[in-house]
Parts: structure tokens; sequence; C-alpha cells
């Protein structure tokens, strides 16, 4: 393995955040620099990744319970409050609720799902 930056970062993620770190070790190594536990006015933002002018806002949803509606109208406002693009990612086989998939839509809320992750640079 080549040691490089990144794949500095990318363990300096795992080990900071476990789950989520590994989930935002994606984002390292598709070239996005990474922010942790961003406060914001209405809570705290997962990680915030940014690249090349885009911004995204992420929360990463780990519970075995169906995705509902307030959820993504949380990420929705949070992302809103720093100009970002929300993402909501679910972490293992959580179910999204039919009431979920209409306001993933309205608010323009980008999901995304992850089962295994092994971040492994290069």
């Amino acid at each position: 393995m080549v040691w490089t930056w990144r794949s500095k970062l990318i363990n300096k993620a795992v080990s900071k955040a476990g789950i989520k770190g590994k989930i935002a070790a994606l984002y390292i190594m598709s070239g996005h620099s990474v922010s942790f536990n961003v406060k914001v006015k209405d809570g705290v933002i997962d990680f915030v990744a940014k690249k090349k002018g885009d911004i995204f806002a992420v929360d990463v949803y780990l519970k075995n319970k169906p995705v509902s509606a307030r959820e993504v109208e949380d990420i929705a406002r949070k992302a809103s409050q720093i100009n970002a693009k929300p993402v909501l990612l679910i972490y293992g086989s959580a179910k999204i609720s039919e009431e979920a998939l209409s306001k993933l839509r309205e608010l323009n809320v980008k999901i995304k799902r992850v089962r295994k992750v092994k971040p492994r640079p290069h």
C-alpha cells in the first residue's frame, strides 16, 4: 500500500468516528474534504463534504426502524442553513416509509444506501 496524505485522512476518519468515519472515508477517497459534527442552528450534521464548490450535508441513519418523514425534514432544514445539498445516507437495511419517499422528492433530498464499508486507499 502506498502511504499518501489521502490514506492518512482515511485512517484518521475511521479511527475518529467509527461507522460514520468509514462512510466519510468514501467521500475522502473521491476527493472531498470532510468536516465532522458540524453544528448548525437546528442541531448537528454528521459530516459535511466539499469538492469544487459542491457542498453536501450528510446525515447517517443507523437505526433498523423505517426512515420517517421527520428525519428527511431534519436534514433538509439543517442543510439549508449552510447552503448545502442534503444527503440522507442509510447504513444497513432500514426501510423507507411512503411518506418519507414523498418528502424526499418534495424537499430534493438525495438518499443513498450503504451496507458494507471497507475503505482502502489505492
